[in-house]
């Protein structure tokens, strides 16, 4: 089944459209998760979903859709589910919901999954998205360390998923580079990642690229190359839907503007930024926006509008805080719903264990039962009433311990997990038990005893028997 779903997962990747029909190849997909119930089928469609939506599309991890494919992974058990699910949970934690700390702890629950399936596109995946988390808390030195541990886990070059993890190592050194401020390194990798960026086919790569290059030129201080560079990228621009990305682009664009005297054209990109934020109702977009929008127009010496917006960069940060305050309680709220999954899933896997255990006891009080059965009605030998007593604890034992598991649900209810009222509960089983035990016992040593004297009337009947047989053949 396993193997099944990761044929279908690369088939799919192989026909990943390019990014402007990424669309209707999502709607596709969803189209077939409407038309199935099978779990593995689902997850695979929900992950493809997922995969083309966050990769090429760059839309955000669908929470949704990644709890589903969590229950699905707890149902199956399968490590490369598991490790998928947590991946993309530490996704919507960590780049959803700004929280990078519990991003962080997703990911590396995900790794030792990863670890046991061998599955290095998985493994790199899990290292790069660590070592965004460090970026964002800046800290460079651990990105460093973890883009290093994805690289050297990328998959073999024949795998179809080699290209797309290559690009996203050239994207974390281009971005440690750019942070330490050693332009020409980065250059070095910004230019590997824009001709692995075409190989994927993923605008969102290429987009990167650009600008990435861009600032690097910026830092070498070539301001004619960073400038075409930039100029590409903002002709891209348009066509991504990614609004954080496209922040992303504006961040390193318009101080490049302004720090080059571009005023002008930096108010006008500030423009689009703010305007973008109004269209989505998005603060971040927003107040990025107004805070270059209030440098520019200072830049220009408009004072009023730069105290306008100076205004509105002050609310907006107020607001901004407010809904970091909010995103924490979906976080929290979103860490419960997970829990409550993890809680089932480890309820389901005790009630397996223990649905097995009663049939290895009923197997077990089976054959005692028969093979005491057998002692009592054989007519051949004679038993020792000591083997009837042992195999009659031993039956005993089996049968308590089979009404504990039976009978374990309904008292852990009833009790509410008290430990004195299961243990009062498991006494008073034992004490209808015993005494069943002993008349049950007392009935078949009796029958055994019984059992016992006819095998030896009837011995001493045939030795009776032959012995005058004896004689008269003599006479």
């Amino acid at each position: 089944m396993l193997f099944l779903c990761c044929c279908l997962f690369f088939k799919g990747l192989a026909q990943a459209p390019s990014s402007q029909n990424g669309n209707r190849f999502t709607d596709s997909l969803k189209n077939q998760l409407t038309k199935t119930t099978k779990p593995a089928e689902r997850f695979n469609l929900l992950n493809q979903i997922t995969f083309y939506e966050n990769g090429f599309l760059g839309d955000k991890v669908d929470s949704a859709n990644s709890l589903e494919m969590l229950q699905i992974a707890e149902q199956l058990d399968e490590d490369s589910m598991l490790a998928i699910s947590y991946n993309w949970i530490g996704s919507y934690l960590a780049s959803g919901k700004g929280d990078n700390a519990s991003g962080l702890e997703y990911f590396f629950k995900a790794l030792p999954h990863a670890e046991k399936t061998r599955d290095k596109r998985r493994i790199s995946s899990l290292y790069f998205d660590i070592a965004l988390c460090y970026f964002n808390l800046q800290n460079n030195e651990e990105a460093l360390k973890n883009i290093r541990k994805g690289g050297a886990n990328l998959p073999d070059p024949s795998s179809p998923m080699h290209d797309y993890m290559l690009v996203q190592y050239q994207r974390g050194m281009t971005r440690y580079f750019l942070a330490v401020k050693q332009p020409d390194s980065a250059l070095k990798y910004s230019s590997a990642m824009a001709e692995t960026s075409r190989r994927v086919r993923s605008k969102l790569f290429e987009f990167g690229a650009l600008y990435l290059n861009g600032s690097a030129y910026a830092q070498l201080g070539d301001v004619k190359m960073a400038n075409v560079y930039f100029k590409k990228a903002n002709a891209y621009s348009d066509s991504i839907g990614h609004n954080l990305t496209k922040q992303t682009f504006y961040n390193h664009y318009i101080p490049f503007l302004l720090s080059h005297g571009m005023i002008t054209e930096a108010r006008d990109q500030a423009r689009k930024v703010w305007e973008l934020g109004r269209h989505n109702n998005n603060n971040l977009l927003l107040q990025t926006g107004a805070a270059f929008l209030r440098q520019a127009f200072d830049s220009l010496h408009q004072n009023d509008s730069a105290y306008h917006y100076a205004r509105m960069e002050s609310e907006l940060n107020a607001r901004i805080f407010s809904q970091d305050n909010i995103n924490k309680v979906q976080a929290l709220a979103f860490n419960e719903q997970l829990r409550e999954i993890e809680d089932e899933a480890r309820a389901a896997d005790e009630a397996e264990a223990r649905k097995n255990n009663i049939q290895y006891a009923l197997i077990a009080i089976g054959i005692i039962v028969l093979f005491m059965l057998y002692l009592l009605l054989s007519r051949s030998f004679i038993t020792n009433t000591r083997l009837i007593e042992f195999f009659g604890v031993v039956a005993l034992l089996i049968v308590f311990e089979f009404l504990n598991l039976l009978l374990h649900p309904f008292l852990v209810r009833i009790t509410h997990h008290s430990p004195i009222l299961m243990l009062l509960s498991l006494v008073g089983i034992a004490s209808l038990l015993v005494p069943l035990h002993h008349k049950i016992e007392k009935w078949t040593t009796a029958r055994l005893v019984e059992k016992n004297k006819q095998i030896r009337l009837a011995a001493a009947k045939k030795t009776i028997e032959q012995l005058e047989g004896k004689e008269k053949n003599s006479t």
